[in-house]
């Protein structure tokens, strides 16, 4: 399995030194990958609670958190090999042309390193400033994907649906990619899993228990195999949302990463197992990451957490 790390650019070490910095350390140390994410806006009064917290209320952590897309393409500029991920950016907050177009920019300008995971949305905050409908976002989303297709392929490129259209017309630059750079749906529910099978590169999964994140696999697998498409040509990526402690956590409802180092590496072993290709470690919430020497340490330890036990 395939191990990537999520950069800095969540919290108080997120700064542009801290970034270049960390993206050509984790090409260094041999990371086959570089992730980001993405959140607008910190709500004061949420209409939709925050997963996992007390109070509803975003993380104190994401009052910083640069813009994904641009962290990506300035982490290109200073790495010559490492894939370059976004896992993931809420889909139907954009315009395909405007996102394809810039998304083929990336990948020629990387020399073809881009992978896109997409979701659609959970915050309806989110949703109000992107004037997206919150009841309408998944048939955005659905034909965001159709059309981004459309934009990366052949032209004169064309695209007609209830949400979007695009006259006939040429559109460039293509990607690198081909026939276009992954495309990984994050999911949990049924109908969203379901999505990813059908439409999809394959499938990013996060924040839950590392069985449940392997039966979501299993149901995207399915649902492409359902539909005569090829399950095993589909990418599988789990973004592990760390959080380290020193005391075993009970394994009842554990997320993945959450727990003590042997709890942690038990969660890779697993992962591994099932055929997941590839887990991407995020300690962007890791408490004792307060600089980046110690985000470094992270990174360096969790490089080796296949191979040996990871000292405490």
């Amino acid at each position: 399995m395939k191990l990537g790390f999520a950069l800095p650019h969540i919290g108080p070490i997120a700064t542009g030194d801290n970034i270049r910095k960390a993206a050509q350390e984790a090409e260094k140390l041999g990371y086959h990958s570089l992730w980001t994410n993405e959140r607008v806006l910190v709500p004061v009064q949420p209409k939709t609670p925050y997963p996992g917290t007390a109070d509803g209320k975003l993380n104190p952590e994401y009052n910083t958190h640069f813009e994904h897309l641009t962290v990506l393409t300035y982490a290109s500029a200073v790495t010559s090999t490492i894939r370059l991920g976004v896992s993931v950016i809420n889909i139907p907050f954009y315009n395909p042309v405007m996102l394809g177009r810039r998304v083929a920019t990336m990948d020629q300008l990387s020399n073809g390193r881009v992978t896109l995971g997409v979701g659609l949305a959970w915050s309806e905050d989110e949703c109000d400033v992107n004037n997206v409908p919150f009841k309408h976002r998944g048939r955005i989303g659905e034909e965001v994907i159709e059309a981004l297709k459309a934009v990366w392929g052949p032209d004169p490129v064309e695209y007609h649906g209830r949400y979007f259209d695009i006259p006939a017309s040429i559109i460039g630059p293509k990607p690198v990619q081909k026939p276009h750079p992954p495309i990984l749906v994050g999911a949990f529910v049924p109908k969203a899993l379901d999505r990813a099978g059908r439409l999809a590169d394959g499938f990013t999964g996060c924040c839950a228990p590392v069985d449940a994140l392997i039966s979501f696999m299993n149901s995207v697998k399915e649902a492409a195999q359902a539909r005569g498409r090829d399950a095993g040509s589909l990418q599988m990526v789990m973004r592990c949302l760390v959080t380290r402690t020193d005391q075993p956590v009970p394994e009842e409802g554990r997320a993945v990463a959450v727990g003590t180092w042997d709890q942690i590496r038990s969660d890779v072993r697993k992962m591994a197992d099932a055929g997941v290709d590839e887990a991407f470690f995020d300690v962007a919430f890791q408490p004792d990451v307060s600089d980046f020497t110690s985000y470094l340490r992270y990174m360096e330890r969790f490089r080796e957490i296949q191979e040996a036990p990871v000292p405490a």
